[in-house]
């Protein structure tokens, strides 16, 4: 198999291909066991594939549930699908290069293989290269990262490189961790006069009640560098009581779904959906504080928290907000090594 300096599969490739070096490396990622066949080395970085293989009954079940509905599903059913997804890639933070950290970033593509639907054909020539480990796997997943090499430490080094007669002596991974998002979709209405709002709700996993003290509303205007409308939202502050368990946080949907009038006769409508980026709860969003300092509390005396509000075109004396749902930690950063 020839493999260019590109994570793409799809695309022809330019330049001269890589040098394979073998590793035959394994580990085990959310419960999944996942391998790195090789290492194709180039001047500039190196390029690998962290192959997963598919268990075919999952997904055909996983197949058969929603591929009929497809087109149909609502955003939240298509997150709550995805996470349920037999494929789940391997969301890689840092990656260390014979001991040192990659400083400028990666780049990375994936795809899937499944036979019985037709899905997959750029991964051919992946599953002949890597026949030893995919002969009996009718369906797996190919994570292809390109990555430049940490700095040199000397001439020597960035030479060997050049030449590409530098091995790759070890290399470590290092994940980002995972949330598994939890659905509670509460919809609620505050009068921008309004001072506080509290409201209760049950965390689905745990049972345990928690109440809400919604308070501190700020109105902001929000410009549109590409049409004559603008955006208004507030954002508020909320405390939690009691705190949600570590690693969850809230989810606020502050994206709103509008059709637009067409510039022109000719022009046919559309629906868009205007989102605004931080919909996630979190203190860094609105307050900053020293090192060292104390973390802001609310009337309750509970940690502050900040969320927005769904965004509307025009200003609204009442507000609506959405609570999509609990980011839920799952799975912790985790670290492998290979030598």
């Amino acid at each position: 198999m020839r493999v260019y300096y590109d994570p793409s599969f799809w695309g022809k490739g330019k330049g001269l291909w890589g040098t394979r070096q073998l590793t035959d490396w394994q580990f085990e990622h959310a419960g999944t066991k996942r391998y790195i066949p090789a290492i194709y080395r180039f001047a500039r970085g190196v390029v690998f594939d962290v192959i997963t293989i598919l268990d075919e009954t999952k997904l055909r079940a996983f197949i058969e549930e929603y591929e009929a509905r497809e087109e149909t599903l609502t955003p939240l059913e298509r997150r709550l699908a995805e996470q349920k997804h037999p494929y789940q890639a391997v969301p890689i933070k840092e990656i260390w290069i014979n001991g040192k950290r990659v400083e400028g970033g990666y780049s990375a593509s994936s795809a899937v293989c499944i036979p019985w639907l037709e899905q997959g054909e750029e991964l051919v020539f992946v599953r002949e290269a890597y026949l030893s480990i995919l002969h009996d796997a009718t369906c797996f997943g190919c994570e292809r990262f390109s990555v430049p090499y940490p700095e040199a430490d000397s001439k020597v080094q960035e030479l060997l490189r050049y030449l590409r007669l530098g091995r790759v002596q070890s290399m470590k991974l290092i994940t980002y961790p995972v949330s598994k998002f939890l659905p509670l979709d509460i919809r609620f209405e505050m009068a921008a006069a309004e001072n506080q709002k509290q409201l209760c709700f049950s965390h689905p996993v745990t049972g345990v009640k928690h109440t809400l003290y919604l308070q501190g509303l700020g109105a902001m205007e929000l410009p549109s560098d590409t049409r004559a409308d603008s955006l208004y939202v507030s954002h508020a502050r909320y405390e939690i009581e009691p705190s949600l368990p570590t690693g969850d946080t809230l989810q606020f949907d502050s994206t709103i779904q509008h059709r637009w009038q067409p510039d022109c006769e000719f022009a046919p409508q559309s629906a868009g959906a205007i989102g605004i980026i931080g919909g996630a709860d979190g203190p860094t969003a609105i307050f900053g504080t020293r090192e060292g300092a104390q973390a802001p509390t609310g009337s309750h005396g509970l940690p502050l928290h900040s969320c927005l509000s769904v965004p509307s075109l025009q200003k609204e004396s009442t507000l609506r907000f959405v609570i999509a749902g609990i980011n839920s930690g799952h799975l912790d950063s985790k670290e492998y090594s290979f030598r």
